[in-house]
């Protein structure tokens, strides 16, 4: 394995001092987008019925066009900022987050329950706790990656204080192992056992097989990594992990979080951040709720699948979601 070059391959403190990667709707777009939302609440569907023809765009399609070429083909990753969803009722915006989805790919679902947008907020639990995912907490969460092609958050409402996003390239990443202890890829590309939070509880609580970190194909790696429940995998086999394999795991950890690798970002309520989960770690810091509903962090978010398959190898198994449950409705698949 060769170091990565290209786009993809950035580093935070690049970005950082340019905005290439933010796109700011024009008023054109954002009309445009009001006008698929009034067509799309006309026609009575349902909101996972909402196709294309019924969140009809014109102005915006370019936009999104432009999106998908930069999560698929560039760097990975976008922010588009400028959706006035100060005059949208949570509904609204909702709908309009999942029209402008339909034109990206095939929405998945985040759950067993069957749940296609999904809502990012402090539910008062326990991070940490084998059965809790870190979405429904408050708490700081480490660099991960989520079950999909794409990931896409939109701000609602931002909380008093933290919550700021980050993410680093999955890349740029791999080509620091690479350079600075190759010796760790091998572990890497073999993998580790992952809990399945979903069913941590029970007896079949571990991944069938070990689930590589980083796999390749083509030149192109891809990343799926989520450090809490590689532990937590490791305690409920009862089989620690090594001391090489906890080594190489700090080490992915301690790149992700170095400032020259890493982009922060403070996503404004309007922003959308869609990003290429086989390329790109995402993380946010904890934070604190106001006692105003207006001081309550809230995002909305998609996972999504690509139109055009993704080149993983054989053995980097796909994850496109969650299995819902048999008595949820079939997902219509997006158009080509």
């Amino acid at each position: 394995m060769s170091r990565v070059v290209g786009a993809k391959a950035w580093r935070g403190e690049t970005l950082a001092r340019e905005t290439s990667w933010i796109a700011r709707l024009t008023d054109a777009e954002i009309a445009d987008v009001e006008q698929a939302l009034a067509a799309a609440k006309a026609s009575g569907k349902p909101l996972e019925a909402i196709t294309r023809d019924d969140f009809p765009l014109t102005a915006m399609r370019p936009r999104l066009e432009q999106a998908l070429a930069d999560m698929y083909d560039g760097r990975g990753f976008v922010v588009l900022r400028g959706l006035p969803v100060g005059r949208w009722s949570d509904e609204d915006t909702g709908l309009v987050f999942w029209g402008l989805g339909r034109y990206l790919g095939s929405p998945l679902y985040q759950n067993p329950q069957g749940e296609l947008l999904g809502h990012v907020y402090d539910h008062g639990r326990t991070y940490g706790n084998i059965d809790v995912r870190g979405y429904e907490t408050n708490a700081y969460l480490p660099y991960h990656t989520d079950a999909g092609d794409m990931v896409g958050l939109l701000c609602l409402r931002r909380s008093l204080e933290g919550g700021l996003s980050s993410i680093v390239s999955s890349v740029t990443v791999h080509n620091e192992i690479l350079a600075n202890h190759p010796e760790y890829l091998g572990l890497l590309y073999n993998g580790f056992y992952y809990i399945r939070r979903e069913a941590a509880l029970t007896e079949r609580g571990v991944s069938d097989k070990p689930i590589p970190v980083f796999g390749a194909r083509d030149g192109v790696v891809s990343c799926r990594y989520i450090r809490n429940q590689i532990n937590a995998g490791a305690v409920k086999r009862g089989v620690p992990l090594t001391t090489l394999e906890q080594a190489a795991l700090d080490y992915l950890d301690e790149c992700t979080r170095r400032p020259d690798l890493r982009l922060d970002m403070d996503l404004e309520p309007g922003d959308i951040q869609f990003i290429n989960n086989y390329t790109t770690l995402h993380s946010r810091t904890g934070f604190v709720d106001g006692p105003e509903p207006n001081q309550k962090r809230h995002m909305l978010r998609l996972w999504l699948k690509f139109p055009k398959a993704w080149p993983l190898g054989p053995e980097f198994p796909a994850h496109m979601g969650y299995k819902p449950a048999q008595d949820t409705p079939v997902l219509i698949e997006a158009e080509a």
